[in-house]
């Protein structure tokens, strides 16, 4: 049984330092200087500890979506006792919410990475916004999603307006499925180091993670973050479901507790934050209870989670992006900040941030 490691050096990577050692290598950074490898015995590793070239080891760890209710499935055609009907086209309540009044555009040309269980291509009602992905469990299969959870929050960020099922925050944005996790929601920190990569690869412009890792990072993974965010992606993560009803301590799970990440709470109807959401390190707050969209085996479902509260964030970014194509990212952060609609308690906090995200 081979156990995985993250290396990451200083400037220059040395692979065959690892090889030497008798190990396995999986993975050479591209955007950072890092090797991702196995060895059979921990022992084998000792040697590069002391080595100066080496900024940290860190074993790989599991990472999992966060724990989030799907309230119920339904197909195109939906019976008359829901309160929509996704066989006409419906603006959902939370997607109203976000874009106010009037939608400035519909994020046309903006290129937003959703990393996590894949999307269906095959569902009429996001097919013609996929414009690609990745595989990174199979790199030779489709990022097809086998689980429902992607699906669902592709389509909060844009679901086609096209006169059936729902409609998205940005209904023309090009979307990229960066499949890192399988049908059970399962996955590894190095698979989603692989995702973030492939996106700073393909110049994605907003990139989605609804996924929670618990609270101990890596260097490796803050580092490829930072990456990421040094070449003007907008990262967006879930704030994760572990918070108390007293919205106490500080709950926030990787990679939504780093830094640069945006990090995003859920509300309900009432905008007030749910008791599932985590606090501390919170930067936005958005609608994440009761939440219709699209679903695998083109479906649709309502679910409930700190997941669907960061589609919305990063559906208004795609906005943002194609209204103000010039402007830098941070530049499109602090805008973001300064628009939201502040929710008690008054200022910025740990239990919503800034407030609920505006499109507009």
């Amino acid at each position: 049984m081979r156990t995985k490691y993250h290396f990451l050096f200083k400037s220059t990577v040395h692979p065959e330092k690892i090889k030497a050692l008798g190990g396995n290598i999986q993975y050479i950074g591209k955007y950072s200087p890092a090797v991702i490898a196995t060895f059979r015995h921990p022992k084998q590793i000792q040697k590069l500890r002391k080595d100066p070239e080496l900024i940290g080891i860190s074993r790989d760890r599991p990472l999992t979506l966060p724990y989030y209710k799907v309230e119920k499935v339904f197909k195109a055609s939906v019976p008359k006792n829901v309160p929509t009907n996704v066989s006409k086209q419906v603006l959902p309540w939370n997607i109203a919410r976000v874009i106010g009044k009037r939608r400035l555009n519909s994020g046309s040309g903006v290129r937003v990475g959703v990393i996590d269980t894949g999307i269906d291509f095959h569902h009429p009602d996001l097919k013609a916004n996929i414009k690609g992905g990745v595989n990174i469990l199979s790199p030779y299969a489709s990022p097809q999603d086998d689980n429902g959870h992607g699906t669902h929050i592709a389509g909060i960020i844009g679901a086609l307006n096209n006169q059936f099922g729902v409609v998205g925050i940005a209904p023309r944005v090009s979307l990229y499925a960066i499949k890192v996790l399988n049908s059970a929601g399962n996955g590894t920190i190095s698979n989603l180091i692989r995702g973030i990569e492939w996106a700073i690869a393909n110049r994605m412009h907003v990139l989605n993670i609804s996924i929670s890792g618990g609270k101990m990072t890596t260097p490796l993974l803050e580092y490829v973050i930072q990456s990421a965010v040094k070449r003007g992606v907008i990262v967006v993560a879930a704030a994760g479901n572990t918070g108390t009803p007293a919205g106490s301590g500080d709950t926030v799970s990787i990679p939504a507790r780093i830094e640069p990440v945006i990090s995003v709470a859920a509300l309900n109807r009432n905008n007030r934050r749910e008791p599932y959401s985590a606090t501390g390190k919170v930067d936005l707050s958005a609608p994440g209870s009761q939440i219709l969209s699209t679903y695998s085996y083109r479906r649709f479902a309502i679910l409930s989670g700190t997941s669907m509260a960061a589609a919305h964030v990063s559906g208004a970014l795609a906005i943002y992006r194609a209204a103000y194509p010039r402007m830098g990212s941070q530049e499109l952060k602090n805008m973001l900040f300064a628009r939201a609609i502040d929710l008690p308690p008054e200022g910025r906090d740990s239990l919503t941030g800034a407030g609920l995200v505006q499109a507009l």
